[in-house]
């Protein structure tokens, strides 16, 4: 649950739908859906029925993460399921953006590149029969979901064409690594904590154990992080990057079988005690090179690629209409 998502919102039309919830978060109604509005973009709207298609790939990953009570989760005053809402439509009107910049451009696909994409993405499933009943669980038919995969393709290759200059520098690579050394050290720590909703319980919980209980059994009766039931509160082994970083900081200052304070993330209240803990050398610039640059390169093309999209969003005309994501 605490493991960072490096590709947080960037959710990948096959791999998040392979697993599917029944959708009940947003209502739907098919004739309404396909005729009203939930934005529009330099006059052209996007639908709410598009708007539901993508809902339901980002439900179901965060479900899958975090279960599913993490909708009525308050993020900085909102509903969790508000904040995804926005980004689910945010999403969207980039998509509308960036294929009226390609088609200006140019920039298209063939129906053989089409066609073999979609041959790939069958692969994931068993046979042609799961495949389509996939598609109807995602109220789409063949044709739709060749239109979504033509314009995925075509987004991809706005994309690369536009950041196919990038490059980075030698200097800005040993620079990286001097400056992130930890990220090179393989060190590890094993551990558990319990997960509280209010500062106030995780004091209770922090004075029973300075009392003597049981880590492991106070983790499976109180902590609301939901695999607890089942693991106690094992987070198993993980390195420097692998967890958000107050948690990361807090684990890797304890010694084994130290337990923490109270350690407040955006996921709530934390007691850390660490179990097991592995201090190693670093890795050799030689050896790490090629990852920083990979690293690098991906992150200064990112930065490309969203000014460009900064700046077609800045020049066009948008308009919103929360009322219609309900």
């Amino acid at each position: 649950m605490l493991r960072n998502n490096r590709i947080l919102i960037v959710i990948g039309v096959i791999i998040l739908a392979l697993v599917l919830g029944a959708c009940g978060i947003v209502r739907k109604d098919p004739e309404v859906d396909k005729n009203s509005a939930v934005a529009k973009v330099n006059g052209q709207i996007i639908t709410k029925e598009e708007f539901n298609q993508k809902f339901e790939l980002y439900k179901s990953s965060y479900e899958q993460q975090y279960g599913k009570d993490i909708w009525n989760k308050d993020i900085e005053g909102k509903k969790f399921i508000d904040v995804v809402k926005e980004q689910v439509v945010e999403k969207l009107i980039l998509d509308r953006l960036i294929l009226e910049a390609a088609d200006k451009q140019g920039i298209a696909v063939t129906q053989e590149e089409v066609s073999d994409e979609i041959a790939s993405i069958k692969e994931y499933f068993e046979d042609e029969q799961k495949y389509l009943d996939f598609l109807t669980s995602q109220g789409m038919t063949e044709e739709q979901f060749a239109d979504q995969v033509k314009k995925d393709l075509i987004i991809t290759k706005y994309r690369d064409k536009l950041v196919e200059d990038v490059t980075v520098s030698e200097k800005e690579v040993e620079d990286y690594y001097n400056e992130n050394i930890k990220e090179f050290k393989k060190d590890r720590v094993k551990a558990s904590h319990i997960l509280l909703d209010t500062k106030e319980d995780a004091e209770k919980i922090l004075e029973r154990l300075k009392n003597g209980e049981d880590f492991s059994d106070l983790a499976e009766q109180y902590s609301v992080d939901p695999s607890a039931k089942s693991n106690k509160g094992d987070l198993g082994y993980f390195g420097y990057g692998d967890m958000v970083k107050p948690f990361e900081e807090a684990a890797f200052a304890l010694e084994k079988g130290e337990i923490s304070g109270i350690v407040e993330t955006q996921f709530g209240y934390h007691i850390i005690k660490v179990f097991d803990k592995e201090i190693v050398d670093p890795i050799p610039f030689e050896e790490a090179k090629q990852e920083i640059n990979s690293k690098l390169l991906y992150m200064a093309m990112e930065k490309e690629y969203n000014k460009k999209l900064a700046e077609l969003k800045e020049n066009a005309e948008i308009e919103t209409y929360p009322k219609n994501m309900k």
